[in-house]
């Protein structure tokens, strides 16, 4: 193991330090949201041949990187801002780029530091949903000449239902029909006593009851195939009924309809999401799952599998306050994809590392609850 503290370090000479107020148009738009933190400082800057994004940093971040200009040891310093957990922030630091460390008399920074840092072997994946996640990982990496977000949102839509023309006739206009309940059936009616019903704008149905003041951060996807999803649909309901979900959400139309989370309910207990589970996977024996990458599974199948909102991050823009699981989550992979990519290393190896430094377990894709019940980091900061 590394003594961080023992060890030189510097900032990374290819990334530059701007202050907020030195910023020029459009960036100064893009970062007045963080401007009203008080510890926001401003942005370090990746050079222009680079893919990835920037960062937002903090004063104390700041201070540390404008400290590093120069190798050396900082243990105070290094205590002081990053306490026990200097080991752990300090990894992250470098295997993103942001700070270097001395090993060998070279000094290494990004995922080409992986190998000398130390790293995690990656664990057979038995589910369905981990084989899904490495083929993700697959397939961003076979990507070219796309940005962070363009990567991300392939991810996030990976493995939806192929859209072909017959499908997006049956159920681009009207899907109500083969979606919903027969009228005068059980399901029907819990839907129309317990929850009101709205059509959201971003294109899903979605049902709430009285009690759903705020969205519970605990989050159950079922992912039945297209053929399964009114049997499974409303087995669902009478799981929801049972374990009081109080909101849950169905897409809408063919795009929401293919998508692989097209179904996804909101519970404020792990208990009360796994009451829900475990009734709709007695009652749907035999189903068909699609599958969601980038969730934790509940069944091998695929079928049934959860996540949870990520906490309330500090220093990200005012967009990103409100990322769902899979959101947060493919929006960290693409970055480390396209990190592993431009430096030259194996892509699921860095990606499974750096994500777990995030809290969330690679093989899994279990979040860290001892992490993720408080603040933090975000991908496009440094605190």
């Amino acid at each position: 193991m590394i003594d961080f503290c023992k060890v030189r370090l510097r900032s990374n000479p290819r990334l530059s330090l701007i202050p907020y107020d030195r910023l020029q148009a459009p960036a100064v738009k893009v970062f007045e949201s963080l401007s009203e933190d008080p510890e926001f400082f401003g942005i370090l800057a990746p050079p222009e041949d680079s893919v990835l994004p920037v960062k937002s940093v903090s004063r104390d971040a700041a201070l540390l990187f404008l400290a590093l200009r120069e190798p050396g040891c900082l243990p105070h310093l290094l205590n002081g801002l990053f306490g026990a957990d200097v080991g752990e922030r300090l990894r992250s630091l470098i295997l993103d780029g942001v700070f270097e460390i001395e090993l060998s008399g070279q000094f290494l920074s990004g995922a080409a530091a992986l190998a000398q840092l130390g790293h995690r072997e990656s664990s057979a994946r038995t589910s369905h949903l981990t084989r899904l996640s490495t083929d993700a990982i697959a397939y961003a990496a076979a990507l070219e000449l796309l940005t962070v977000q363009q990567v991300a949102a392939r991810l996030y839509l990976f493995n939806s239902a192929p859209g072909t023309p017959a499908v997006r006739r049956r159920f681009g206009n009207e899907d109500r029909p083969f979606a919903l309940p027969n009228d005068g059936s059980e399901a029907a009616h819990l839907l129309r006593s317990l929850w009101r019903s709205e059509t959201t704008a971003d294109g899903w149905l979605v049902w709430s009851s009285s009690a759903s003041a705020c969205r519970p951060a605990y989050k159950l996807y079922i992912s039945p195939t297209l053929e399964q999803l009114p049997r499974i649909f409303e087995l669902a309901i009478e799981a929801f009924a049972k374990s009081r979900c109080t909101l849950f959400k169905l897409g809408e139309g063919a795009s929401g309809l293919l998508r692989p989370d097209k179904l996804v309910a909101y519970f404020s207990t792990l208990d009360s999401l796994q009451q829900a589970a475990d009734q709709i996977r007695t009652a749907a024996t035999g189903a068909v799952a699609q599958g969601v990458p980038f969730t934790a599974p509940i069944d091998a199948e695929g079928l049934l599998s959860w996540g949870m909102d990520p906490p309330r991050f500090q220093q990200v823009l005012a967009w990103q306050r409100h990322q769902s699981w899979r959101q947060w989550l493919t929006e960290r992979v693409a970055v480390y994809v396209l990190a592993a990519k431009e430096a030259g290393v194996d892509v699921d190896s860095f990606v499974r590392n750096r994500i777990d430094l995030d809290g969330v377990d690679p093989s899994t894709w279990n979040p860290d609850l001892a992490i993720w019940r408080g603040p933090a980091g975000g991908g496009q900061e440094l605190t």
